[in-house]
């Protein structure tokens, strides 16, 4: 057969097959890697050559080697990261994955007999099989199955997620996650690469981990694949990981040329060269068919197993194997426990937690909670506690998992916070008077820009709270925090505010979203997330200069009209934020801005109308002295006024007082206290507050 030596499609260090086949990349990844080591590129290339030259030779000889003389086994750990969801898959659906790795790689798989004919006869035989571990690194006994509650099972393939690998030469390391960028299925890298050994493993999302459980039997070759990769085959068409788009070799003399399918086309399969069929059934294409290696990838993969190279050739050794416990008796098992929370590791002072237990190695026989600062348990011998926090302040919460071999421990500090009290009702805030009583910033990334009040513009009244999007730097996440409400006791109450916002340009991805916490801020719950280009939509568009908005670009958001609303109705004690993440990849976007924040009945008459009823008016302004804050009420209220400068400092003592109905008319200024400059004149009624621009001459 004519071999096509491409040592670029060789240099692929990372090898994907996805969920349903997606494309992944690959291709970036490679080179990214090997762009930083260019020294082990130059190494893998001249080892591909060597292995080019070896596997011509072996079909010259009909590949003498493909049955093993003996059964090579190879140790396996399956580390399964999860945070209690259906990723958490059982002991039984690893244990069928391991046997079907098993069953193909020694052509014990009954489909063999539907192979097309054209390759019945070089069906390979790699005499590998798969064993999981029985004791582990330290010498304890494991069952090969060990379960991390870990927020990486959604993998991002950073170098410090590998964080749980036992010694690439003494193991085959799996790592089972939930999800995976770029919707890949799983991935590994070639032998060979450079990589750290830490990074020497399969990762594969859980639902492709055997045919039981959560997967099927329709993906349950995709860990075959990957072994494969592990041992050093490319996909079939070559090292890409894009089937179907040229026709390439990928080294091994009789798999045909071929572009490679993501169907099961059988009897359309001589695209590359007439009048040969292309072995579609490979496991290392991407078509759901796949029964098969040949006879010529069972002798790579040999070849690889025997090869010093990344540690493979001590697998199978009988020193190895008795190291990892296959060929040795062990006993004396204990569990291994994690807990965790699945709402929180923050509670309200008063609230229950549900804390869950976490087991693997060996299933525990008995349970036993306790817990610091008072708190309660209620079933203190069950795997899972339900645990009452009286008091505020840290709690650690510890849960002993035992077998009549011993037990292990393990624990979680809980924080426990006061709620404190709920605003009062009805609430409007249109940031008059700075940052409001209760209000909270933080600036999550430590970043130049963060939310502050303006003058620039305002939906109402003269101030607003808005981000300067030209000081914030990519992917800084800034918060603007409401003080407590209660829903509970307010059920037709609704919450609304104003926003403005334009985009920088239509590449600018920028995250607005408001959410909402029943615990204290333990977690957090999504109540309303536009789009970038929805939030602008309507409002400051796309604009490439400082945005100023006008009356008319203000937006009307009303939260309760959102689903999730409804999930915070039953509490007292609900906290809303403001969360706004600048452009991950450019920043230094444009502005956005919010105003007339309002938790009230329907029937609250807004700001304007209310600043109308009471014919608020300030004179003289401008003034060289004293002024007058004049106004009518039409029933008696409680009223404070507050002056302060343009920094939100108040520069004149408070003035709080209950009012009766009818004119009324307040002093201000009266001793000459203030200086030339501007100030603010906030009137607070009933939680709304209104302001007047004074000017001092």
């Amino acid at each position: 057969m004519r071999i096509i030596i491409f040592i670029f499609l060789y240099i692929i260090t990372i090898t994907l097959s996805a969920q349903d086949r997606r494309l992944c990349n690959t291709t970036e990844a490679s080179n990214l890697w090997f762009s930083t080591h260019p020294e082990l590129k130059k190494a893998f290339d001249q080892r591909q050559e060597m292995l080019l030259k070896a596997d011509k030779a072996s079909f010259g000889n009909n590949y003498s080697r493909t049955q093993a003389a003996a059964t090579l086994t190879i140790p396996v750990v399956f580390h399964i990261l999860h945070t209690g969801g259906s990723e958490n898959i059982s002991d039984a659906q690893v244990e069928d994955a391991v046997k079907i790795l098993s069953r193909d790689f020694q052509k014990l798989n009954a489909d063999t007999s539907v192979v097309v004919p054209a390759f019945k006869n070089i069906i390979g035989n790699t005499g590998i099989e798969f064993v999981l571990a029985k004791i582990d690194p330290n010498g304890n006994c494991t069952n090969g199955i060990i379960r991390h509650w870990d927020v990486n099972t959604n993998w991002t393939g950073a170098f410090n997620e590998y964080a749980y690998s036992w010694p690439n030469n003494q193991y085959l390391n799996f790592y089972v996650v939930k999800t995976m960028d770029g919707g890949a299925a799983g991935y590994t890298y070639l032998p060979g690469s450079g990589i750290p050994n830490d990074m020497d493993n399969i990762v594969i999302l859980s639902s492709y981990v055997g045919s039981i459980g959560t997967a099927n039997v329709t993906v349950s070759r995709a860990l075959t694949h990957e072994v494969g990769h592990w041992l050093n085959l490319p996909h079939v068409w070559g090292g890409t990981n894009q089937p179907g788009v040229s026709c390439g070799d990928d080294g091994v003399s009789d798999t045909p040329i071929t572009q490679g399918y993501t169907s099961c086309t059988l009897n359309n399969s001589q695209i590359c060269t007439s009048g040969i069929q292309e072995n579609v059934q490979n496991y290392m294409d991407y078509a759901y068919c796949s029964k098969m290696f040949t006879l010529g990838q069972s002798n790579q993969m040999q070849n690889c197993m025997a090869a010093a190279i990344s540690g493979r050739n001590n697998l199978s050794t009988p020193a190895n194997l008795a190291l990892t416990g296959i060929t040795t008796t062990t006993s004396n098992c204990i569990p291994f426990v994690q807990v965790a929370s699945l709402n929180a590791a923050q509670v309200c002072k008063g609230s229950t937690l549900t804390i869950n237990s976490y087991t693997s190695n060996y299933a525990p026989t008995s349970y036993f909670w306790s817990a610091t600062n008072g708190a309660t348990i209620a079933n203190p011998n069950a795997a899972n506690a339900a645990i009452t926090f009286p008091n505020a302040g840290s709690t650690t919460v510890t849960c002993l998992a035992s077998t009549i071999n011993g037990g292990a421990s393990a624990s979680i500090i809980i924080n426990v916070t006061n709620a404190g009290t709920a605003q009062a009702m009805p609430y409007a805030e249109s940031f008059e008077a700075g940052i409001p009583a209760n209000w909270s910033i933080t600036n999550v990334n430590s970043g130049s820009g963060t939310w502050s009040l303006t003058s620039n513009a305002a939906k109402t009244g003269l101030n607003s709270f808005f981000l300067n999007g030209a000081t914030s730097s990519p992917g800084d996440v800034d918060i603007l925090k409401m003080p407590i409400l209660d829903l509970l006791n307010n059920p037709n109450d609704t919450l609304s505010f104003k926003l403005a916002y334009a985009r920088k340009s239509t590449t600018h991805f920028d995250n607005f979203k408001v959410e909402a916490s029943k615990n204290c801020g333990g977690t957090w719950g999504l109540l309303y997330n536009p789009a970038a280009s929805n939030m602008a939509n309507g409002s400051g568009g796309v604009d490439s200069n400082f945005f100023v908005p006008t009356l008319s670009q203000w937006k009307h958001i009303n939260l309760s009209n959102y689903p999730n609303w409804s999930n915070y109705s039953n509490s007292t004690n609900v906290m809303i934020r403001f969360s706004f993440t600048q452009d991950v990849t450019k920043g230094f976007g444009n502005n956005l801005y919010i105003d007339d924040i309002n938790f009230s009945g329907a029937s609250l008459v807004g700001v304007n109308e209310i600043s109308k009823n009471i014919q608020l008016s300030l004179y003289p302004n401008p003034t060289k002295n004293e002024a007058t804050l004049h106004f009518i009420l039409s029933d008696a209220a409680f009223i404070k006024v507050n002056v302060t400068d343009v920094l939100g400092r108040n520069v004149l003592t408070p003035i709080e007082n209950q009012f009766n109905y009818g004119e009324q008319s307040i002093s201000l200024n009266s001793n000459n206290q203030l200086k030339k400059g501007i100030y603010f004149v906030t009137l607070s009624l009933n939680g709304t507050k209104l302001s007047k621009k004074l000017i001092v001459e």
